[in-house]
């Protein structure tokens, strides 16, 4: 065999082999896909489909009445109970009547006062009558001089106590004023105890120095004494800072020079209350020696404690003083609040006084001048006005008294009493609940995109979820209100409906509302998750091989949105086809 020939076979060799491997991979590529494993499918069913408006509301009585009495006053009697069906007009209960007994005793009193005036008026008034009206005009000229003199004298008491409230508030804020000894109080305190921390701090040199004590002196955690150093030699530094502020303070108390007085004095009390702290803990671990005994040792620690015991007195010193002042100056501001409070109210009180007996003054004279005066028209029109006022106020009275007992307006039973006797009662407050439980009707909140939906007359289902799920009552949409409410956000109209005369069912039970608004039957249906709305149109995935769920798809018309989901196919499939639900990605 020639080598040419061999060269040739190779070739074709290769060649094939490189066609083999170019159409596996087209194949590959290219072949039907199995898509059985992530597509879930159904199958195109004809059924009956319902649309309903599901809602849930509650159970009203017709009649709804909740019974307020028209005045407050204690409960004197409660004539019924929860339950008790009463009768228009029946009485519920009443409040106490003494204070509106004697009203209208009162009123009749000045019904037959005005009475005897219109007579006298007609008949004329005795020389006696007339020196008996020019007495009491007198008084009342007197009564009217004297409630201005009161006025003029409260006006100059309270200006007074305003001033003296005031004054001494100003002293309370004044940096400079003599008369107030708080601000001053605070920096003598700070001073002494100033004074005390030099003093203390001399003590704590003479340990310090004490050479005696020096080889034994917190022997035993040598910490300590560092510690004791270390915080003793910050107080120095200060306490010149605190008698600065100190010293600025007491030329010009001002609050905040003696805010900053009491920050930096406390500061140095705190700072050496710590090195003071640290001292007798090293004087605890110190050991005695023959040139410092341990007796000697104890009245160091001694010393030290008192002192201690003195800082922490000093820092609350300091703070009760601070507060005194502050303390001082609320009580001040209070006290001048109060006291033009006070002067308001007295003034007015007088005012009131005055007002008060002018126009007793004046009744007075008007009627002197009337029993002088012949009997004119005018005067017996005017005597006639203040007997019809007179009987005015008599009815008034009777209806005060009338309004103290609370009568049934309707027909119905007592569904809730809210007060007992002996309780005080506010007017128009609700304490009786009147229904008429025989009478009742449902009403529920619908949203807006439900209730274009819903028309008066249409049948509603109900369930209650007091008599369990699986009791259906029926009744009849009867209103939709016109006028929305708004609920968290969501616009809703209420319905209301009837309701059969069932002895179970009460009001303010919750009721779950049904309404049928359209159905199909035996129509073609599918998921609505089985359609793609593109473009304004829809389609359905239609499978073309069942086996390997391959698919095409298929453009449809849709027609009713049912409940479950199912939405009504009006041209595009039909009966049995199997179409895509859900693909998984």
């Amino acid at each position: 065999m020639s080598i040419r020939s061999i060269f040739t076979k190779k070739k074709i060799i290769w060649t094939i082999i490189i066609l083999l491997i170019i159409g596996g991979a087209v194949y590959y590529k290219y072949r039907p896909k199995n898509n059985a494993a992530n597509i879930t499918t159904a199958t195109v069913s004809q059924q009956n489909l319902e649309q309903t408006v599901l809602t849930t509301g509650q159970v009203v009585s017709e009649t709804n009445l909740s019974l307020s009495f028209q005045t407050g006053g204690v409960v004197q009697s409660i004539t019924v109970k929860t339950g008790d069906q009463v009768k228009t007009g029946d009485v519920l209960a009443t409040l106490s009547q003494a204070n509106a007994n004697a009203s209208l005793t009162s009123a009749n009193g000045q019904l037959a006062q005005a009475k005897a005036s219109y007579r006298k008026v007609i008949s004329g008034s005795t020389p006696e009558q007339i020196n008996v009206s020019q007495k009491s005009v007198d008084a009342a000229h007197v009564a009217y001089d004297n409630a201005v003199n009161q006025l003029e004298n409260v006006k100059v008491s309270t200006a007074a106590a305003i001033s003296q409230a005031e004054t001494t508030l100003a002293d309370l804020q004044s940096p400079t004023s003599t008369s107030d000894n708080k601000r001053s109080a605070i920096l003598i305190t700070i001073a002494n105890q100033l004074a005390a921390v030099k003093a203390d701090l001399d003590k704590e040199k003479q340990i310090i120095d004490d050479s005696n004590l020096k080889d034994g002196f917190g022997a035993m955690d040598s910490s300590s004494v560092s510690n004791f150093k270390n915080a003793n030699s910050r107080v120095q530094s200060l306490l010149d800072t605190a008698n600065i502020s100190l010293a600025t303070a007491q030329a010009y108390k001002s609050d905040a020079n003696i805010y900053q007085a009491v920050v930096d004095s406390l500061a140095v009390l705190n700072q050496n209350t710590t090195s003071l702290n640290y001292c007798y803990t090293a004087l605890q671990n110190s050991i005695s020696s023959s040139k410092f005994s341990q007796s000697q040792i104890d009245a160091y620690k001694t010393t030290i404690n008192l002192a201690i015991s003195s800082e922490n007195s000093g820092i609350s010193a300091i703070k009760a003083s601070r507060q005194a002042l502050t303390d001082a100056l609320t009580a001040s501001l209070n006290a001048v609040t109060n006291s033009k409070l006070s002067a308001t109210t007295q003034i007015n009180s007088a005012q009131n006084q005055i007002n008060s007996s002018k126009a007793a003054f004046q009744q007075a004279e008007a009627t002197l001048a009337q029993q002088k005066a012949k009997a004119q028209p005018a005067d017996i029109d005017a005597a006639l006005a203040q007997l019809l006022s007179a009987e005015g106020t008599v009815e008034a009275a009777r209806t005060a008294l009338a309004n103290t007992v609370l009568t049934a307006p309707a027909d119905g039973t007592i569904t809730q009493i809210d007060t007992k006797v002996g309780q005080q009662a506010t007017a128009m407050q609700p304490v009786f609940i009147l229904q008429n439980i025989n009478s009742l009707h449902t009403e529920a909140y619908v949203s807006e995109s439900n209730v274009a939906s819903l028309s008066i007359g249409q049948t509603v289902d109900y369930t209650f979820d007091a008599l369990g799920p699986d009791r259906h009552f029926s009744g009849k949409i009867l209103t939709i209100n016109p006028a929305s409410t708004v609920i968290s956000g969501v616009v809703n109209y209420l319905v209301k409906a009837d309701l059969p005369n069932i002895p179970e069912i009460k009001p303010g039970m919750t009721v779950n509302m049904t309404v049928l608004v359209d159905s199909r039957e035996n129509v073609l249906a599918v998921s609505g998750s089985a359609i793609i709305n593109q473009n304004g149109e829809q389609f359905i995935r239609v499978i073309t091989n069942p086996k390997t769920k391959t698919y095409e798809q298929i453009k449809v018309q849709t027609g009713l949105q049912a409940d479950g989901g199912l939405v009504e196919i009006l041209g595009g499939l039909s009966k049995g086809q199997e179409i895509v639900t859900l693909i998984k990605q």
